[in-house]
């Protein structure tokens, strides 16, 4: 009897040591590549936890939030999100800003992006790629881009829009696009299919890519550690890594 209990004590034991807890991350796409090397830097130091991360547009999975869908963090392209968020009462923290926002224009077309802007008014540039401003963030930067350098009207029949921002990247990568404002932080590491350039970051609303704990997240200790290494120095160097600027 005595070695019976003594070996279930082992298999508990080893029970505890071999599983730790999950959480689900919503991640907005621009952060895709950023956030999974994020996430396998935390793993590191907790290899028995798991991160679920989800990408899509912003908007899609505030929707999704809203409807019960039990994200412990979600990850925010913008602060506006986050801010409804907490007026909905589903948070139990403060929104924290965790990366800014870049924006780029993107073409497989080198000679377009040589003209700069200017390209978009070209006759040459059938579609011009941009996420849907109604759920993607990175989408409602484009708009204000366009109307900062008075664009709106002249591009108007040219926009094609991806469900977000991640998508709006393949439209050029396939040629279904000629050109497009996208997430710097999916071009800048790797070696992307076209050429980009960095556009004015005062012709667009300051992307404060924000993220909060929802009432998910409570009695969760790992969604509490993972929400502090997403701020923590390792954490905003791989954002840096990947165009981000940060705080």
């Amino acid at each position: 009897m005595k070695k019976f209990l003594s070996g279930l004590f082992i298999i508990c034991s080893l029970s505890v040591v071999s599983f730790g807890d999950s959480i689900k991350v919503f991640v907005a796409s621009s952060a895709k590549l950023a956030m999974t090397d994020v996430a396998n830097e935390f793993k590191k130091s907790n290899p028995n936890d798991e991160i679920v991360l989800t990408f899509s547009a912003t908007g899609k999975a505030y929707a999704q939030l809203s409807n019960g869908f039990p994200y412990d963090i979600f990850m925010a392209a913008d602060s506006k999100y986050p801010a409804k968020i907490v007026a909905d009462g589903l948070v139990i923290s403060t929104p924290e800003i965790y990366a800014m926002g870049v924006v780029a224009l993107y073409s497989n077309d080198k000679n377009l992006i040589k003209q700069g802007i200017n390209a978009l008014k070209s006759k040459k540039v059938k579609h011009i790629s941009i996420a849907n401003p109604k759920v993607a963030p990175y989408g409602v930067a484009a708009t204000e881009i366009l109307a900062s350098y008075g664009l709106t009207n002249a591009t108007a029949s040219k926009i094609v829009m991806g469900d977000n921002i991640a998508q709006s990247v393949q439209f050029v990568d396939s040629g279904a696009a000629d050109i497009g404002l996208v997430a710097y932080s999916l071009l800048k590491v790797g070696q992307p299919k076209g050429e980009y350039l960095v556009i004015d970051k005062s012709k667009y609303a300051p992307m404060e890519q924000s993220f909060v704990l929802t009432k998910y997240a409570k009695g969760k200790p790992l969604a509490t550690k993972f929400a502090s290494f997403i701020t923590s120095k390792s954490a905003k160097e791989l954002f840096k890594k990947y165009g981000f600027e940060t705080k």
